[in-house]
Order: C-alpha cells, then structure tokens, then sequence
C-alpha cells in the first residue's frame, strides 16, 4: 500500500511590514469624517466594535486568507475609532470664558500666578508677554470676584511710544520690564480685550490658535502696574523647569552677545522673543524657518550626537541606549513640549526600544506610532499644519528617501568600507568591486606621500563626504518636493532656493546643536571650559546666517503662490502614493515615480487657483485689516488694483498687515499678481503693509498722492524701485481710464504744501464711474478738504456717487451734513477695527448717515464687505 503523495506545503502568509501606517491612516480618516459630517457616537462604537471582532474570527479561518482578512478587519476598526475619539474629545470641558465678562477696555485688578514665564519680545520698544493664570478679578470700587482662565498679557514700559498710545505721562528713557517667572503670585493692574480675528477668507483663525494654547483673554499692562505677593502657585515641577529654562536662557545671553544670543535662545529652546521681524522673514525665504523652530530635527540630532558619544565612550550599547532616551526626554521638558517635540521623541523612543527588545525597527511604523498615539490623545492635531508637515517630512524620509539610498548610495558605502581589505572583494558584487581598485589605483599617490594605511583612509574618507553630500541632496530635493502642497496651502511659497539653503545648513546645524550644548554645560563649571565650543557654534552659526543671507535676501525664486487648484492637489496625491508604494521595487520605477512627483509639485505653481470675478461687474471690496484701510478694486475685465493696504496704527507689535492679512486674503482669492497698488496718504494705517504687498505680488505701477517725503514714504519707494514697479504720481484734475473704469482724481491738487502733519488731508480721492454708476473713495480727509471739493464740484459737478467710502474711519472730523448732500449715496462703506482706541466709527457720524437714508456697512461687525457696480446699480455682499 503507497502512501498518498504529501501537499505542498503552503506559503505562509506575511503580514505587512509597516501594519500601523495602514491603521494611522484610517484613524485619520474617521477623524476627518467626524470633523466633516456628524455622526453619533455610539454609531462609531458599533462599528469599532464589529470590525475588531471581525478580525478575530478571521483568524478561524484558512491558513491562506486569515492574515489578510484579519489584518484588513483590524485596519478597518480604525476608521470608526478614529471618529470615536474624535467625538469624545469635541464633548470634553470648554476653555473657561468668565474672563470675557472684564475685558471691556476698563482698567481692572487682577490675582493670579504666572503660568508662562515672562520673555521679552523684539520691537520698537522693549516689552514683555506673559500668561497669568487670573483667580481674582476686580474692577475699581467693586469687590473682588473669583474667577478662574488664563490671560495673556503685554507689559510695556512708560514712556515707549506703546506707552503713549494707553497713557500721556511717562519716563524719558524707557528701560525693558522685569522679567516675571512661572509660579509668581501677582496682583495686576491691566485692561482687558478679547481676542479678535481678521475675518477675511484665507486668514488665519487667531482665536481658535489661542484657545488651543488655553488663552481666552488679552491684555496690557504696564511694568509699574504690578505687584508681586508672597507665595507661589502651580505645580513644583514646573517650576523646576522654568527655573532651569530661564538659568539655561540666561546663561546664552552671556556666552554670545546680541543678536546671536536671541538665535541661539530660538534654534535651542525655541524661545524666538528676542529674534526680529526681518531676521525670521529671511529664514523663512530661504525655506529654513524650521532652524528658529525647536522642532523633530533638534531632537532628532540632539539623540544622534548622545548616541554617537556613548559609542566614543565606550559604553555598553544598552547603557547608551537608556541614557541618550533619558537625557532626549529631558532636553524636550527644558523646551516647550510642542507637538513637533512629542512626535519626535516618541519616534525616538519606539526606535530606541525597539533596538533594546531586539526588534525588528521599521521606519514607517515607528512614524504611524507617533502619529497614532498623538492623535488619539488630541484628534485636533490632524488639522494642524505643523503635524501635516512634521509628519509627511518623516514619512517621506522613511517611505521613500530611505529605500532610494538602500538602491543607490547603500551599496555604494559597502564598496567604500575596508578599502584595505583585500579579501573583501571577494564577497562583494563584481561592480563594487572594480570600484574598490578604482578607489585604489586614486589613493595611490596619498599612498606614497602619507604611506599605505593613511593614503586608503584619505581616500575612503573622500568618497564617504562625496556620498554624504549626494544623499543630502538627495534628501533635500525629494522633501522640497513631498512638502510643496503643504507650503503652498499654508504659507502660499514655493521656495526653490531651500534645496540649496538646507543642504548648507543642515551640516551646520548638526554641529551647532552639540557644540552650543557643551558650551552652555560647560559653562556652568568654568567660562575658560566652555570657551571653544562657544567658537564652534558662533562659527557654525555665522555660515548658517550667511547662507540664510545669501539666499533669503535676494527675491529671485522667491515664488508666492494662491492656494493651489483642485487638479494640482489630486496630481501631487496621487504622485505622492505612487511614490511611496513603488520606492522599495525597481530602480526604473523609483526614478518614474520621482520625475513625477517633480511635475506634480510643479503643478501647484502652474494650476494655482483660478481667480474668479465678475465679467461684466465692477468689484470694490472693503478688507477687513482692523484699524485701516485696504481696499481690492476689481474691474469687469479681470485687472486689479490695492487701494490702501492697511498696516499698523502702533509700534508695540510685529505683526506685518501686509503680509499677515492682506496678502493671505488675496492668495485665496486666487491672485497671484496685482496690476496696480496705490496709497492714499502716508499714514501707517493706509500704507504699512505695502512694502509686503510688493514683495509679494510684484505690480506693474504704484500710484500716489503728493505726500510728505517721511522715512516711511522713502522706504516704501525704494521698495517699489527693488521690486521694478512704477511709481506714479496722481494729483487733482487727472482722469485716465483702467480697464473700462473711469478714473478721476479730485484731491490733492499739485502744489499741495508738503507738511510733516495734516496727512490726513493730503490723502488721494477718486471717484470711479462704470457703467453709469460711481463709486467716492476719499481717504482720510477731513471738513476742510471736503468744502474744497464741493466748492469745486459746484463748478465742475464730479461729486455724486452711489457708494461713498466713509473718511477717516467714521471719525466726527468728517461726514459733514453739507458734504452728505452733495455726494447723495445710497450705500457707504466704514473701514473700522473691533472696539478701537479712537471709538470709531462716531455715533454722530452714524446718525448723519442714517439721516441722509445711507446704507452702511462697517467692517468691525461684518467683516470684509464687497460691492458690484453694473448697469442695475450698486449690489452689497458679506461674507457670512
């Protein structure tokens, strides 16, 4: 009897090698969905629930499905899981708003501890931020309340021109506030405001941000307004770390002067206060912004060079494991503890463990780990553009850089290890070793000059700085391109110029970073200790500041985007997967999948999104830039003009209108460049923002007013000549006609007298006429210049418009009842900020123009207001 022939044994079924990023991925999902469209919670439950039983009875079945089906039911479970904890978070406690009820304008006495340490910020005047956990709150002559939230308050010094805006007495010579650390009791006289958003389309939403960070409330105070009490609050760890952040922050200050001081306070603890408004501008030009930004990269080298030192030490590879995770972890409470530091260290750590338990360490997973816990502790960070760009950065290095240097470089190293080991030809493939007797017949002369073992190591150590430098190319040219959608979608900037820029200051950066660090630890022994690497990290810093330079100050390149088109984002996806799923097959199909994520990613500076306007309508949109004017005039045939680009009415703030406001409106609008700008008058709440929008958008003319040749106005010009924009100068009697509108200018006349106050009178006013219909923009003048109009309207009949732009904010030096007469308009318009110092827009002006049957809008409770003008008259629009 024959024994029946045996099956062949089944292939066992592998289960994936990265089985989280699936799951991170669905998690994603199914918190994208909860965010997108409601669902009850118990739904996602049900259905979590469901798929996890799913894959357990997979495993019941057949040896030849149950992995596949058991690992696809897994993935699955976390979709709805994702959604789950989504849902569970968005029912969590609300921010505390019983702040909201002070924050009125009014001076108030607040109690409370420090819950941020005080840090000065760069400005025109020296000024201190810090956030004060409140428990007590008082007005003057009231009782004392009990409340609890955070509020962020701005000291200032009396007697800076901040001071000036808030009180008239003052110091001669303004001296920087005392520095306030976490757990200090205060008692604070300060007014209080709530926070507020610019609410065009496009801008940033700075109440969501701050709400993120626990803050409902700002405020001001000043530095002679504070008391410090007795006691502490807060927990004694953070105190601890406070203490030492300030001792470590303190020691810089000492070891570098300014402003290297301020930079290395940024690049080490990301304490970016003492770094200016142009410094940060050119990093983010040269696409290296993310080195003032304690970030994954910091930790990322802060653990390599722990590492690295542990092996010099000759440490047992466990020890030097466990304390480069110790001492990562400390590095990382010393700083903020920002998302971008957690991601890192738990990619760290979940690699490093790995290494201990003698695992298996895939990149990607580790990547998916970090995502996954991350998200599942806040779901919100999915939104978060510094996550997106975190974690498409590693997963880019780990899906597709590594495995293009294991096809390329990798085997290439092989060849170059043990040049002198002859008998290691023999195991290598026959063209890496042709390359080793390539390399030897090179180093045969160093052979004879420094003899035989030093003239190979030369030689190997030539080609291991040639092949890191290909791989650092390599790195930075595939990551420009992975992180083009991210950039163009947030920060409206493709900047080829990083490709170069990050391969220069990336070296640098690896050794600054150990070379600061020794600097500060070894200072705390002796100056004369740390004296040398003091030298290193100024050296490394100086070439990374002159690469920043060299390539952040020129504008070439400098390309700024609108958000990108639907097609554009669909074709990098789809190149972006592509890549990540063929990277580790053939080297033909890698190198396809790159040329096309290259052209994806050029897409999203050729298919930008497409600006639409009405054909046969002239557009006049009032953009909402608080305490300012800007205005967008479009015509029916597509051109434009920036009439006013709003701008700062103070000097305590770096916040850049211009480019902060303006510019993110007209990105989303779909504007890539502007035909014409012009500014009415050379105060900063009309002209601040010019210079950015420039720079940014590049238009063909300038137009102007006869102005006062102030530094401001000097500035801006030389601006316009960098930039190759013409400078045109309109004065009263001119008309010219802009793409069908017709232009006229009414004021100033050409030999107005050029005074350094009076501005407001000298500001430009035209009336444009289309289609049978006009619209009266008239700055900021006041009753003088309006009776000088009507004088000469009454010879010259340009006066009447459908739309009048209020002047001057809405303020009683304007609007005169005779001047309301005259114009006659059915619809006006006040450009406003929430609750400003100057009470604009004036009650009396208001009732004016209610009693004239004037349809008002303002832009401080409506937010950005457009009006159309065809045939059938003048059609108002607000954004809800």
């Amino acid at each position: 009897m024959t024994d029946a022939p045996a099956k062949p044994e089944q292939p066992r079924q592998r289960p994936p090698a990265a089985p989280l990023f699936a799951a991170v991925l669905a998690f994603g999902g199914g918190i994208l969905l909860e965010q997108c469209a409601y669902r009850p919670a118990r739904l996602y439950f049900v259905c979590t629930l469901l798929l996890a039983l799913c894959s357990l009875l997979a495993l019941c079945f057949g040896e030849r499905w149950r992995v596949r089906i058991a690992y696809a039911a897994a993935v699955l479970a976390f979709f709805p899981a994702g959604g789950l904890i989504a849902a569970a978070h968005g029912t969590g406690p609300a921010l505390s708003t019983a702040l909201l009820r002070f924050a009125d304008g009014d001076e108030i006495t607040l109690t409370g501890y420090v819950a941020r340490s005080g840090s000065l910020r760069s400005s025109r005047e020296p000024r201190e931020s810090l956030d004060i956990y409140v428990e007590q709150a008082q007005h003057e002559n009231e009782a004392a309340q009990a409340v609890s939230g955070t509020v962020r308050l701005s000291i200032y010094v009396p007697g800076s021109h901040f001071a000036s805006e808030i009180e008239e007495d003052g110091a001669d010579q303004p001296i920087a506030p005392p520095l306030f650390d976490y757990g200090q009791r205060l008692r604070v006289r300060a007014k209080l405001r709530p926070p507020t958003n610019y609410r065009n389309p496009g801008n940033m939403d700075y109440i969501a941000w701050l709400h993120g960070q626990g803050i409902v409330v700002l405020g001001s105070a000043a530095s002679t307004h504070i008391e410090v009490l007795p006691g502490a609050g807060g927990s004694l760890v953070e105190r601890l770390r406070w203490r030492a952040r300030r001792s470590i922050l303190r020691q810089m200050e000492q070891l570098w002067p300014a402003p290297y001081a301020g930079l290395f306070q940024a690049m080490i603890l990301g304490e970016r206060g003492l770094v200016e408004r142009g410094e940060r501008t050119e990093f983010q030009r040269s696409g290296t912004f993310h080195l003032l930004v304690v970030s994954g990269m910091n930790v990322a080298i802060f653990a390599v060079f722990l590492l690295w030192l542990a092996r010099r030490l000759r440490l047992p590879v466990e020890y030097g494991i466990v304390a480069a995770l110790l001492l990562t972890c400390g590095y990382a409470w010393l700083t903020e503890l920002a998302a971008p530091i957690l991601r890192s260290v738990l990619m760290i750590a979940a690699y490093q463990v790995a290494a201990l338990l003698h695992r298996d360490r895939a990149p990607l997973n580790t990547v998916a780990l970090a995502a996954l816990v991350l998200l599942a502790a806040n779901p919100r960070e999915l939104f978060n553009a510094s996550f997106q760009l975190t974690f498409l950065a590693v997963l880019t290095i780990a899906g597709i850089v590594v495995p293009l240097l294991v096809r390329t470089t990798l085997p290439l190293r092989e060849a170059v290890d043990d040049l002198g080991d002859l008998r290691r030809d023999l195991t290598l493939h026959p063209w890496q070793a042709q390359l080793r007797l390539d390399l030897r017949d090179w180093a045969a002369v160093p052979c004879r000059i420094f003899g035989e073992q030093r003239g190979l190591w030369l030689a190997a150590q030539i080609a291991y700085v040639a092949l890191a430098l290909t791989e650092l190319v390599m790195l930075s040219v595939v990551m420009q391109m992975a992180i083009t959608l991210p950039t163009a979608w947030y920060f409206h900037r493709i900047n080829p110029r990083a490709l170069w820029a990050n391969v220069v200051v990336l070296p640098l950066m690896s050794l600054l970073m150990p070379a600061s660090m020794l600097a500060v630890a070894f200072s705390y022994v002796g100056r004369w200790l740390a004296a040398p690497f003091v030298v290193v990290a100024r050296w490394s810093l100086q070439g990374i500041l002159a690469a920043v330079h060299g390539s952040g100050g020129a504008h070439l390149f400098d390309l700024r985007v609108p958000r990108p088109s639907a097609a554009a984002i669909a074709a990098v996806v789809a190149a972006y997967a592509l890549a990540l799923l063929v990277a580790r097959r053939q080297r033909w199909l890698a190198a396809v999948s790159l040329a096309l994520l290259a052209s994806a990613a050029w897409t999203i500076y050729a298919l930008p999104r497409s600006f639409e306007h009405r054909p046969h309508a002239l557009e006049i949109t009032a953009i909402d830039v608080g305490q300012g004017d800007s205005f967008l005039i479009v015509t029916p045939g597509g051109r434009t003009l920036l009439l006013d680009s709003g701008g700062l009415v103070g000097g305590h703030s770096d916040l850049d209108i211009g480019e902060d406001v303006v510019s993110p409106y007209l990105w989303w609008r779909g504007i890539s460049r502007l035909d014409a700008v012009a500014f009415s008058h050379s105060h900063a709440d009309h002209m601040g923002g010019m210079t950015a929008i420039l720079r940014n958008f590049r238009p063909r003319e300038m137009w102007f007013a006869p102005n006062y040749p102030s530094h401001e106005v000097r500035l801006l010009m030389t601006a316009a000549s960098q930039t190759h924009v013409q400078a045109i100068e309109h004065h009263r009697g001119e008309s010219f006609d802009f793409d069908g509108v017709h232009f006229e200018v009414l004021s100033p006349p050409a030999d107005w007298e050029l005074k350094p106050r009076g501005q407001d009178d000298a500001s430009m006013v035209l009336r444009l006429t289309y289609a049978g219909h006009s619209a009266l923009l008239v700055g900021d003048i006041h009753k003088r210049i309006e009776k000088m109009l009507l004088e000469d309207a009454t010879r010259r009949g340009l006066l009447t418009a459908d739309l009048l732009k209020v002047a001057h904010h809405g303020s009683n030096t304007s609007s005169t009842d005779e001047f309301l007469d005259a114009v006659h308009p059915a619809q006006a318009v006040i450009s406003s900020g929430i609750r400003n110092s100057f009470h604009h827009p004036r009650p009396e002006v208001l009732q004016r123009l209610a009693a004239h049957h004037v349809n008002t809008y303002r832009t401080d409770l409506f937010g950005p207001v457009t009006f159309y003008i065809d045939v059938d008259g003048v059609h108002p629009s607000v954004e809800r």
